[in-house]
């Protein structure tokens, strides 16, 4: 193609799985991240902060397109609105990471208002919880508490959610930021199967073979979990209320990662067979 992405969190969850599908396609990457990314053939590593503008034209120019994540400490912050009208102010093609339920909100929700820059003429993906979030770094620390005493912690545990791997977002971010046919479409993205807090457990110990169980968490425990995780008060206030309840509606689940990539979305047995390591 000859072309250049710019993948922003490229040390992130999707970020990090996404730039070698993109290097497979033969485009150039321009990985984008406030820590360093190792330099690699194919890939141009930039410093990269949202909340610092001066960063945000250096990294947009000469990019044919751009992968957005809108991270939860973004969400009340105007520098990512404001990148994010640079990027779409173009023939840029671009892909935003939203979250699953936002085309939903209102239209002053920041989020929502962040994904109304973008749908028109891009591409919005909102995925559900990730399967990742119990293997790698995330505010609730489930690998300390998995290893540690036995738990996953999560808001709701009679509450059913389709769990979706972060590899399989990254294979339909790398269709839709290298192939026609995606602008101007939103992907609700799910995994294949919708599981309780006890199914989940139940893979976890499976993989990691030792006793895994849920414990509840309310919504003061998400709101200092966040804090200290070193969200910005203005996100925490936005996301803890919210966050509980969104375990109740995802329990959808459909057949987005298939027809778009054109093979099964991962199951949460492959993934925690993958990633048992983590736990042990």
């Amino acid at each position: 193609m000859g072309s250049t992405v710019l993948v922003t969190g490229a040390t992130g969850k999707t970020g990090r799985r996404l730039i070698p599908l993109l290097l497979d396609h033969g485009v150039t990457v321009r990985a984008a991240s406030r820590t360093p990314v190792p330099e690699r053939l194919g890939v141009e590593p930039v410093r990269f902060d949202w909340l610092d503008e001066t960063t945000h034209q250096a990294v947009l120019d000469g990019v044919d397109a751009v992968y957005a994540i809108s991270d939860p400490s973004n969400w009340s912050n105007q520098s990512f609105e404001a990148f994010l009208e640079r990027a779409t102010g173009g023939s840029r093609r671009v892909v935003l990471l939203s979250s699953f339920g936002v085309d939903r909100a209102p239209a002053n929700d920041p989020m929502r208002r962040v994904e109304l820059l973008v749908e028109r003429s891009g591409t919005v993906l909102r995925p559900t919880m990730f399967m990742q979030d119990f293997s790698e770094d995330h505010w609730s620390n489930q690998v300390t508490s998995i290893r540690e005493r036995g738990e996953i912690t999560l808001p709701n545990v009679r509450a059913r959610v389709s769990y979706v791997s972060t590899a399989d977002i990254a294979a339909i971010a790398a269709a839709a930021l290298t192939e026609d046919g995606h602008q101007g479409k939103g992907y609700t993205i799910t995994g294949p199967e919708a599981l309780t807090s006890a199914q989940v457990a139940e893979h976890i110990s499976a993989a990691a073979g030792r006793p895994v169980h849920p414990v509840e968490v309310d919504r003061e425990g998400i709101r200092a979990g966040l804090l200290a995780y070193g969200y910005p008060a203005g996100s925490v206030e936005y996301v803890s209320p919210g966050y509980a309840a969104g375990f109740v509606a995802m329990d959808v689940v459909n057949d987005t990662v298939t027809k778009v990539t054109g093979r099964p979305a991962t199951t949460f047995a492959e993934f925690a067979k993958d990633v048992a390591d983590a736990w042990r």
